[in-house]
């Protein structure tokens, strides 16, 4: 069965949503690996650019997505930061081992991504709650959205 990524009524106007829907689609595409994730997932994410006051929920249910504008109930996880920030979750690279998003040590892809998220996520500037409570839908997420190596 083919994994089902919708625009909810009304998602279609917000920039966020396509891109978001998009690069989920693609990923899918690209790895069928991924598909594994996917499927696992079954929650709520808010996501909010704070820069361009785009605001939209992805509610995962095992095998399908559908991408809402703005806030849709109690999220599990929320992602907060400008777009251009959110943006560089999808330029993570995935190790080869273990599916994990990272880098090796004598790779020089990815080294800046991985330099730009750190220093966001410490600066403040990229906020992810509901990491330390749910750190297996974070990782799913980030696996999902990450670019393949």
């Amino acid at each position: 069965m083919e994994p089902i990524v919708d625009l909810a009524p009304g998602a279609d106007d917000n920039a966020l949503a396509i891109r978001f829907a998009e690069t989920v689609r693609e990923r899918l595409r690209a790895d069928p690996k991924r598909d594994h994730d996917f499927r696992a997932l079954r929650a709520s994410v808010f996501v909010v650019a704070q820069d361009t006051g785009e605001a939209i929920t992805l509610r995962f249910d095992h095998g399908r997505l559908t991408v809402h504008d703005g806030a849709l109930g109690m999220p599990t996880v929320t992602f907060c930061g400008d777009a251009a920030a959110l943006m560089l979750l999808f330029e993570l690279p995935l190790l080869p081992w273990l599916r994990l998003p990272g880098r090796l040590p004598f790779q020089s892809a990815g080294r800046e991504a991985w330099h730009d998220v750190r220093t966001l996520l410490r600066r403040g500037d990229l906020k992810i709650y509901g990491m330390v409570a749910h750190p297996r839908t974070v990782t799913r997420l980030v696996r999902l959205f990450s670019k393949h190596r």
